[in-house]
């Protein structure tokens, strides 16, 4: 495989893992709209209620720091529900989602830089760009419209992956919660309407920070809903039904086949305790390798001589 070809197989490949660790969803129950994605920017950071729901952040006043443990008194009420043993195993999962997340953006910077891009962000926003443009046949002054609202959606969406892994660490007992509930009805200890609603708001918003850049199919996933929106204002009555069509496409496809891989597209499989933390343990496994073969391949691109006067 030539050098270049293999610079942009790293960076697919890094976009991909990016994906399958950056949300969690129960298939096709929750369904996207354009307000919650639009609150899902600002959800993870700002959601300093001090309700008894499980949102991503801690209420004002409370600890930040991650070796407490999310909040006594939703400890207390996670250990009586669920038992000490694995509420402490549900933290340790939720913490390793939190480093896998991080990990994941590093990784597909590190691949977007053997592309010959800045950023992860750089990349995404030109394979979203250049794929608008090519399938709904874009002028110039359409594409560079495009290229700024799809600048303004990555950036979102990438805000807020950030801003998702630092609320974990702060307070995670939300996820653990979630977690714990879908480690009891593996087990059959409560049923399916108890689980939805015991992890509702959690994967409400993880659901959809896992969207559009961090799909696994990098900027060119479509199925974003404000996105698609906000591009209504730059088409023609004809391109924004192209768009709609090619929406509608994706949504279905990605909707058909909701089990790719876990964590993909905002699936987070229920499975018992156990089973996560060792999917968890396999993640982690898998990040630390692709950041060793990114790094042999920028050495690789560094000592190899120019072509082409380049």
């Amino acid at each position: 495989m030539k050098q270049k070809n293999l610079m942009i197989a790293g960076a697919g490949l890094a976009l991909l893992v990016g994906g399958i660790y950056l949300g969690s969803s129960m298939g096709n129950k929750n369904k996207a709209t354009p307000e919650a994605a639009t609150a899902a920017t600002t959800g993870a950071a700002n959601a300093n209620t001090g309700g008894a729901g499980n949102g991503m952040a801690p209420a004002a006043g409370a600890k930040g720091s991650s070796n407490d443990r999310g909040g006594d008194g939703a400890w207390s009420k996670l250990t009586e529900k669920y038992g000490d043993g694995r509420t402490k195993l549900s933290k340790k999962i939720t913490q390793d989602m939190a480093g896998l997340m991080t990990d994941a953006m590093q990784i597909a910077d590190m691949g977007a830089a053997l592309g010959g891009a800045k950023s992860a962000k750089e990349l995404a926003i030109k394979q979203a760009t250049d794929s608008l443009a090519s399938r709904l046949g874009l002028t110039e002054e359409q594409k560079a419209k495009a290229a700024g609202i799809v600048e303004t959606r990555v950036g979102e969406r990438m805000d807020a992956v950030t801003e998702l892994a630092a609320a974990l660490e702060a307070d995670p007992s939300g996820m653990m919660e979630t977690i714990l509930a879908g480690d009891a009805l593996k087990r059959g200890e409560i049923t399916q309407e108890e689980y939805d609603t015991i992890s509702a708001d959690t994967l409400s918003v993880m659901r959809n920070v896992s969207g559009f850049a961090f799909s696994g199919r990098g900027g060119n996933d479509l199925t974003d809903p404000l996105l698609a929106q906000q591009l209504q204002g730059i088409l023609t009555p004809e391109q924004q039904q192209q768009l709609a069509g090619i929406v509608q496409k994706a949504t279905d496809a990605q909707a058909s086949n909701p089990q790719q891989m876990p964590f993909q597209n905002g699936n987070l499989p229920v499975m018992e305790l156990e089973k996560l933390d060792q999917t968890m343990a396999s993640a982690q496994k898998l990040t630390t390798g692709l950041k060793a073969m990114m790094e042999g391949l920028q050495g690789m691109k560094d000592l190899a001589p120019p072509q082409n006067g380049q």
